[in-house]
């Protein structure tokens, strides 16, 4: 199946569109229904801590098999690029089978390269997209070759487009065919959420 049988409107693709608008309502439903997460959203002395554990117990949910962790990346060269600090990751999604942490305590860890899957930097709100866009490169360096294209800028909440144009099915193939590493938002606003209004009396 190419981007021409999906994005028409073909029952291929009203298949396609149901099914993810059914995926998207599930995933919003305990958002909508929270009324906290309204305030977490527009309260501005919420600091992102909060945005990478609500971030972080989604991703434990939804990704069982492999261990989340907050920390940093420990390299076997980091010795001899005389490093005078190691980046710390909101978010490192690892597999312990490979090879365990080198230090682990609570939600943080010190994970070794090998077993390191992807990365996901977590912003509440974030004013320099540059900034963050050279972060995430920086991270690249820190997963394994075959799985660099497995890293994700995710900003809880930002009042700009952070597409060019219309988003596409394949928007993330997209990105990786340009080299860019991907980006993207939860929430448009603080009562919107995929495009679907949040309850103010739920």
């Amino acid at each position: 199946m190419n981007d021409s049988d999906i994005m028409d409107n073909s029952p291929t693709w009203e298949a396609w569109k149901s099914h993810w608008d059914n995926f998207a309502d599930a995933f919003a439903h305990p958002i909508k229904t929270n009324g906290l997460l309204r305030k977490f959203v527009t309260n501005p002395d919420v600091t992102g801590a909060y945005a990478e554990a609500w971030i972080r117990s989604m991703a434990k949910s939804m990704l069982p098999q492999f261990k989340i962790s907050t920390g940093a990346i420990i390299r076997p060269t980091d010795k001899t690029r005389n490093l005078k600090s190691i980046p710390q990751c909101d978010m490192i999604i690892w597999i312990p089978s490979i090879l365990p942490a080198i230090f682990e305590q609570g939600d943080f860890a010190l994970v070794p390269y090998s077993s390191v899957r992807a990365i996901i930097e977590i912003k509440r709100t974030c004013n320099n997209l540059n900034h963050l866009n050279e972060q995430l490169l920086a991270q690249q360096k820190c997963i394994p070759h075959e799985f660099r294209s497995q890293i994700l800028g995710l900003i809880v909440s930002h009042p700009k487009p952070l597409f060019e144009g219309n988003v596409t099915a394949d928007w993330l193939t997209k990105k990786k065919q340009k080299n860019e590493t991907p980006l993207t938002r939860l929430l448009n606003n603080p009562s919107c959420y995929l495009g679907m209004k949040i309850d103010k009396n739920p």
